[in-house]
């Protein structure tokens, strides 16, 4: 089959070999159907809530896998989130593509199905900060962060362990999640772009840039009201103080 994006193909970096795997919101089902054909995953399953979404994934895989034989190791099931799974069925699951509020949810809505669930690597388009504090608030250990570059947008990838499975797991929050304010919510810069993104892997220096540059594009559009807001023009100074000082920290680091 055709090589994956980058931003797939780092998706695909972040599971180990031998693990079976859900992709929730499959699709075009790219991901899945490159993890059976590589010889990485032994099963997976391609999920979506839409029938006809997974048709195109469907179609794919009998055009894509050229031993038909392993087609029987590949299960297409329509249903909402993760209620398309069995307790444990899978060692590992992806959502991606969506935002982060509806990642949270999906994962919230049958807690003792989750945490049977050993690792879930998530690609918010949007609202990461609230999905990050929803993970670390429901004891997930965040193993691993990623950004990659596509096009003009630079997505983060999440890997998260659950909290039953989190024994010996590497969490790189630690120590970092001190930094962060108990009273920040999910909106706040503090989780969307969090102190261990200095340890995160790919351009992060590019994806700091391109926050920052948000950030003094937002100010300049405020300092231009005719009434000014010194409270809201402080806080994002202060915003952006917080983005220039993990900018340093990254590149003294590397």
């Amino acid at each position: 089959m055709n090589r994956l994006s980058d931003r797939l193909q780092l998706i695909a970096n972040r599971i180990n070999e031998g693990e079976t795997m859900a992709d929730i919101g499959t699709d075009h089902g790219f991901l899945p159907i490159y993890l059976k054909v590589c010889g990485k995953s032994p099963r997976v399953i391609m999920a979506d809530v839409s029938g006809p979404s997974l048709e195109k994934g469907r179609k794919n895989a009998y055009m894509m896998v050229r031993d038909m034989s392993m087609l029987e190791d590949i299960d297409f099931r329509v249903g909402d989130g993760l209620a398309v799974l069995d307790h444990g069925e899978v060692d590992a699951v992806v959502i991606a593509g969506m935002g982060g509020k509806l990642i949270r949810d999906i994962m919230a809505a049958d807690m003792e199905l989750t945490r049977t669930i050993n690792k879930f690597i998530m690609q918010p388009r949007i609202g990461q900060g609230h999905l990050r504090k929803w993970l670390i608030d429901n004891g997930f250990v965040i193993v691993a962060e990623d950004v990659v570059i596509e096009g003009d947008y630079i997505p983060e990838v999440i890997t998260a362990v659950s909290p039953g499975f989190a024994d010996g797991a590497e969490d790189m929050t630690c120590a970092l999640i001190d930094d962060i304010p108990d009273d920040a919510d999910g909106d706040s810069l503090f989780w969307k772009i969090p102190p261990w993104i200095v340890k995160a892997g790919g351009p992060v220096g590019d994806f700091l840039d391109k926050n920052i540059w948000m950030e003094e594009d937002k100010l300049n559009n405020v300092k231009k009201a005719k009434i000014r807001d010194l409270e809201l023009e402080n806080s994002i100074s202060e915003g952006i103080s917080y983005l220039k000082k993990l900018r340093k920290e990254w590149e003294d680091g590397k």
